[in-house]
């Protein structure tokens, strides 16, 4: 577990982009969104269009109700959004096919109730400290 940073988790209903509210701003140029079972979602945009996600575009609705169009925002990472002090958040990959973020909440929930000798740890990563937890088993703690 040591040499792979995600946790990797089941789930049968993950919440698409249209059931959640997000919170940020142009400004900002973070979005971020979790549901009420600790799915979460974030996209980095600043307006104008741009390249990330092939240029496609991503319709949100905001906290305020407010619809916005993200024109090629770029996924960011849980590093970004745990230092603007969402979340906090961490990168998973769900059913061994795609890859997402669940609040850390959520993820120690499901590594106490599933994963024996599991713990998340958290780190400072990058020039600019961003936290981040990562799953470790065992003697690799120490």
């Amino acid at each position: 577990m040591a040499n792979d940073p995600r946790l990797h988790l089941r789930a049968d209903d993950i919440p698409t982009i249209d059931e959640l509210e997000y919170e940020g701003s142009v400004e900002e140029g973070l979005w971020y969104a979790e549901s009420d079972d600790g799915f979460a979602s974030y996209f980095a945009w600043d307006g104008g269009q741009q390249d990330g996600y092939g240029g496609r575009h991503y319709d949100i609705t905001t906290v305020d109700g407010e619809e916005i169009t993200l024109k090629g925002p770029w996924s960011s990472r849980a590093g970004v959004v745990n230092k603007r002090g969402y979340g906090p958040v961490m990168d998973v990959r769900f059913n061994s096919t795609g890859t997402g973020a669940v609040t850390v909440d959520r993820a120690e929930e499901a590594v106490d109730e599933y994963l024996e000798d599991v713990e998340l740890e958290r780190v400072e990563k990058f020039d600019n400290n961003e936290p981040y937890w990562i799953p470790w088993r065992g003697d690799d703690l120490e």
